[in-house]
């Protein structure tokens, strides 16, 4: 079933001086994500007589843009024109809430790094795991180990989840005979906790520019750009 605009709403994540917080963008007339097309690489040979040949590329992420009904006691304007102002205006995460829900996200811990306090030994094929997060609606990290002589001398973050007041417990096992591998988590960044009671568009980005629209018999508004870096991720409601 096809969903409504209206309901939408938008948030960033502040930096905050290093105390990141949610903050809703209100006065929003307007939104589109951008889209991310792929750079074409040409393969055409002079073989080739009717058509050039080509295969896609890296993506190269757009520019999301908004227009908001700008007023500086409104939620969010005076902030992000703040950030558009700044001379390295910082990537921030950005989440739309879609009209079908209406809980705002929240913010948790994720797993930065993973140290391995021993190495153990007998191992082959490890899985690592992390104990649930704090937040129910949180995303459980996830880690690959590297093993070298049975043991284990290194563990990678590939998902760094979200939703941890405390660093989650790590646990080691092995499809084999593996043993005494031991490691400990510790928190990274604070990111956005997705409720799973509505749908959710994700996306990174930094404010590129904040322009001022005045025109006659009309409200002051700004067409906001949000230049993304790297993808979009789309989170459907449970």
């Amino acid at each position: 079933m096809s969903k409504l605009a209206q309901g939408t709403h938008i948030f960033f994540l502040d930096p905050n001086d290093g105390s990141p917080v949610v903050t809703q963008l209100k006065g929003v007339t307007d939104f589109n994500p951008g889209g991310a097309p792929a750079n074409q690489i040409p393969e055409t040979t002079l073989e080739d007589l009717v058509y050039e040949k080509s295969r896609a590329g890296l993506r190269v992420p757009g520019a999301a843009s908004m227009t908001i009904n700008t007023d500086e006691v409104t939620s969010g304007h005076y902030r992000v024109f703040e950030l558009s102002e700044m001379p390295q205006s910082p990537n921030v995460w950005w989440a739309v809430g879609w009209s079908n829900g209406t809980e705002a996200p929240r913010t948790g811990g994720s797993v930065g790094e993973v140290s391995v306090d021993s190495g153990g030994s007998g191992y082959t094929e490890v899985t690592v795991t992390f104990s649930a997060p704090d937040d129910p609606a949180g995303t459980p990290a996830a880690a690959t180990a590297v093993v070298s002589g049975g043991e284990i001398v290194s563990i990678t973050v590939t998902e760094p989840g979200s939703g941890y007041d405390t660093a989650p417990t790590v646990t080691i096992s092995d499809s084999g005979s593996g043993t005494g591998g031991t490691a400990t988590a510790t928190l990274g960044d604070t990111v956005f906790v997705l409720p799973d009671s509505r749908t959710w568009l994700l996306f990174e980005g930094y404010v590129a520019d904040f322009p001022f629209n005045f025109a006659t018999d009309s409200i002051v508004n700004t067409d906001v750009r949000v230049q993304r870096s790297g993808g979009l991720n789309w989170k459907k409601k449970a």
